[in-house]
């Protein structure tokens, strides 16, 4: 399936960034896709990524002092 919200393609976006690779292809129209995807695999991590891609990048963006208590992801500095 070559559509961005298309199952295959969204397996192959998914894979990708497990493999911390593939976050240009992320979009506002696969996001959602993704974000279930990681809820019903159990990844909390990539889920919480997502989410946080989404509020950074939507409407709903919370302001900075939210994202500031969330902690670093793994082998990253806090700030």
């Amino acid at each position: 399936m070559n559509a961005a919200t298309g199952t295959d393609d969204i397996d192959d976006i998914y894979r990708a960034l497990q493999r911390n690779a593939g976050r240009e292809r992320v979009t506002d129209g696969n996001v959602d896709a993704l974000i279930e995807r990681a809820r019903r695999d159990g990844d909390a991590q990539l889920e919480l990524l997502l989410r946080e891609w989404r509020s950074s990048c939507g409407e709903d963006a919370p302001p900075s002092s939210t994202v500031q208590g969330l902690p670093p992801p793994a082998g990253g500095a806090r700030r």
